[in-house]
């Protein structure tokens, strides 16, 4: 499937050469100003919202067209959205703690319009795709039973050689019971194609408050099972050399089908008559960066990710169609692999394109219903 055009790469350059400790690089914080103005006449523009996507973290421009916030080092996303007007999205790694000055133009999203024809008509086949987009966008998990989408509406669907593209006018505002937030989410592609799916979009989270102690106990549960073995849990675990002490056993293979649906023992029993699958440790993928505060990421073929420490949900072995027995396995079978070339990931863990890996498996079975924040680390951490 084609990829939207690529977004704009701003590496923001450290200053000094001289290599912060690592505890000092995940306390320390950048601030992040400028202004944001009209494309064309340089009216400043109030009411944007520049923040850091997949975070709590950000800001809404004032009268004068002015934002400013801090955010750590590291990779991260920055998403600049007002209504009406093109959303930019820039991906930069932050390398000092220092202020950095970062002024924007937003064009206006102007609509061409053809022979237009009013009718009172609904599409008929609106409530069939919002429910199939619904299940894909969410998830099956668990927590998706305890999620609303609270303005549907700005949905549009359309059918494209059988595949289902999903795109809002506005952000959707979803509501997550199940981990404690609120997200406006800015959906600019979602794609399901037969059991694939694609996205692009970035997500925006505000923390509810719990009704009572036993809430507030509840999303502290369900957040750290979210965390455990999730993706972003993954790649801070390699970050640290960790892989083995935080439950995941990795692979290198060269096809998922070839080991996918085998358990640890049919795999070993039949590895002295086929190809071999070998288990590494992923931290031998890892090159240098542009400086000492990121890393290259690069693997051959596919990395699978298996996490010994939690069982399949059962709604895994239903949604994915898996030909095992339909019981829950007693671990969670993942699979990643590189879009393009080399990624490159900060000391944390966070990838500074999103969309430079691709998950498959359990991995990809989690989705909005078990998103955290990438700030989010466990409380016992």
């Amino acid at each position: 499937m084609r990829r939207p055009e690529a977004k704009h790469l701003l590496l923001i350059l450290l200053l000094c050469a001289t290599a912060l400790p690592v505890v000092a690089q995940q306390q320390a914080r950048a601030r992040l100003e400028g202004t944001v103005r009209e494309a064309g006449t340089g009216t400043p523009l109030d009411g944007v919202h520049i923040f850091v996507s997949r975070s709590g973290i950000g800001a809404i421009s004032d009268s004068t067209g002015r934002y400013v916030f801090t955010l750590p080092l590291g990779a991260h996303r920055l998403v600049v959205s007002r209504v009406g007007h093109k959303t930019q999205t820039h991906d930069v790694m932050i390398r000092a703690p220092r202020s950095y000055l970062l002024n924007y133009d937003l064009a206006e999203d102007v609509m061409v319009l053809g022979e237009i024809s009013v009718t009172d008509e609904r599409d008929p086949d609106w409530d069939e795709h919002l429910e199939s987009f619904t299940e894909f966008f969410l998830g099956a998990t668990r927590n998706a039973e305890s999620v609303r989408m609270l303005n549907p509406e700005v949905l549009d669907f359309d059918i494209h050689e059988g595949a289902l593209f999903a795109t809002s006018s506005e952000p959707l505002v979803i509501e997550n019971k199940a981990l404690g937030y609120r997200l406006e989410h800015h959906l600019h592609q979602f794609i399901v194609d037969g059991d694939e799916t694609w996205q692009d979009g970035e997500s925006y989270f505000t923390e509810l408050l719990p009704a009572n102690a036993e809430e507030a106990e509840r999303w502290k549960e369900n957040r750290e099972k979210a965390w455990l073995g999730s993706g972003q849990h993954f790649f801070q675990s390699v970050m640290e050399d960790r892989t083995r002490q935080e439950g995941f056993l990795v692979y290198q293979v060269d096809n998922p089908g070839e080991v996918g649906r085998q358990s640890e023992f049919e795999r070993n029993s039949a590895a002295p008559f086929r190809k071999p699958q070998f288990a590494v440790n992923p931290v031998i993928y890892l090159g240098d960066g542009e400086s000492v505060q990121d890393r290259s990421f690069a693997f051959p073929g596919y990395l699978q990710v298996v996490y010994t420490r939690e069982r399949e949900d059962r709604a895994y072995a239903r949604w994915q169609r898996l030909e095992h027995s339909g019981d829950p396995r007693d671990m969670q079978y993942s699979w990643v692999r590189l879009r393009g070339g080399p990624s490159t990931l900060d000391l944390q863990g966070n990838v500074l394109d999103p969309y430079s890996i691709m998950y498959y498996g359990y991995m990809s079975f989690e989705r909005i219903a078990d998103l955290l924040p990438k700030e989010y680390r466990p409380e016992n951490e």
